[in-house]
């Protein structure tokens, strides 16, 4: 069964509210802008979705890795991530369009993002994307006044005037939030986290994704995921590489090779939760720190969506087998040779092969031919798949070279600085 759009944004969701706090404020842009296109003829679905994504620039690498030096992304409110986005040689705004324009379904709205704090002398107040665009700055205003303050009617009613009287958004958008604001429902709604879920939910659209959309999506994950420490820059491209390889050459066919391509680009989904103190500790962990390292594998379970969103979509599984083994002395289920299918077993090799050849904060990353040899071992300790590592040692024989996979792409998506 194919992933469909709905699916795409709550995967956005629970990695959001998995790994930092901007989850909320995200929720409640969401509802506010919609609420108010609404009263302004736009579509309350596209305003819902460009209210979520207003904000996703700030998970770009160099703010990702300032708030992981001097808070920990787990810390960090968006008061926080706002405060550091000033220094940055692009806007989060910036780098929030160019992702959004990478999602099909809503790319062609990218310029709203990218105008979402842009005052009413540059826009147009004719042109509908600029009037959504002031619509989603003012909903982003009045959610930041409602974090930070008494969710109270005296509260809400300062910043209702605030907004009415402010100079920073159109009039047309001012005009319809001044209308909505006098319903109680609005505000007992805005400061309520399960309403608010509902409704993001509810207004999601279940359009199909094409096996491209599907690829990008696994793209911007995998980004995030992988910029947060400087030790896995290139980790998780460097195995969808080598996976989509690998099931090539196990005669899996296309799709299921492009579907163990995007399963391989999210495994490691749950590290954006793991905290940066233990991903770059140089020396070994303690019991405890290892048991929340790899409670990285729960994180990732549940931001795929858990047991029902893998019973529906098989390749979700594969992606968090990756640390199971043959002998059931994996994590974190301890699967056993009959649980761990052949997809699962391309991953869970590329995985370890990668890793050994990386650098690491306590030891240096390996040549491949001796990467290849500690794989060996464990293959032969009955830990990994023989048939995988007979492709992998192929692919290693032919010259396996994972230059040309660092390519520009994260240029593309974030202007890249290491």
């Amino acid at each position: 069964m194919r992933f469909n759009t709905k699916e795409m944004y709550l995967i956005l969701f629970r990695l959001l509210k998995r790994v930092s706090k901007i989850d909320i404020h995200s929720l409640q842009v969401a509802y506010i802008s919609k609420i108010v296109g609404r009263e302004l003829g736009f579509s309350r679905q596209r305003l819902n979705v460009l209210g979520f994504l207003h904000d996703i620039g700030l998970l770009n690498p160099v703010q990702v890795n300032q708030v992981q030096r001097t808070l920990g992304v787990e810390n960090a409110s968006i008061s926080n991530w706002l405060a550091l986005n000033s220094g940055l040689q692009e806007n989060h705004a910036v780098i929030g369009a160019r992702i959004v324009s990478h999602i099909e379904d809503i790319s062609e709205l990218s310029d709203v993002v990218e105008k979402h704090h842009y005052y009413p002398i540059l826009l147009n107040p004719e042109i509908d994307h600029d009037i959504m665009a002031s619509v989603v700055h003012l909903a982003d205003s009045v959610s930041i006044q409602l974090l930070s303050g008494e969710k109270d009617f005296n509260h809400m009613e300062t910043i209702k005037r605030a907004v009415v009287n402010s100079n920073e958004f159109l009039e047309k958008a001012k005009f319809a939030f001044e209308k909505i604001s006098e319903k109680k429902g609005f505000w007992w709604t805005v400061v309520d986290e399960n309403t608010l879920y509902d409704e993001f939910e509810r207004d999601l659209e279940e359009n199909p994704l094409s096996n491209s959309d599907l690829q990008s999506l696994g793209d911007i994950l995998m980004y995030m995921t992988d910029v947060k420490s400087r030790f896995t820059t290139f980790h998780t491209e460097r195995i969808a590489y080598v996976s989509k390889l690998l099931a090539e050459r196990a005669h899996l066919g296309e799709e299921r090779a492009m579907e163990v391509f995007f399963a391989a680009k999210i495994h490691d989904l749950g590290k954006m939760a793991t905290p940066i103190s233990i991903l770059e500790k140089p020396g070994k962990l303690t019991k405890e720190e290892t048991f929340i390292m790899q409670r990285h594998i729960f994180d990732s379970y549940l931001i795929v969506g858990g047991r029902e969103a893998i019973e529906k979509h098989r390749l979700l599984q594969w992606g968090v087998n990756h640390h199971e083994r043959l002998d059931s002395s994996g994590y974190a289920w301890g699967k056993s040779s009959t649980e761990l299918d052949l997809e699962s077993r391309i991953i869970m090799i590329a995985d370890v092969f990668v890793a050994l050849t990386e650098d690491r904060p306590y030891r240096k990353g390996m040549s491949i031919g001796a990467s290849l040899d500690v794989v060996a071992r464990q293959v032969q300790s009955g830990l990994l798949d023989e048939y995988v590592f007979t492709k992998l040692r192929d692919l290693v024989a032919e010259g396996l070279d994972f230059t040309r996979i660092e390519s520009n792409t994260r240029r593309t998506l974030f202007f890249y600085e290491t």
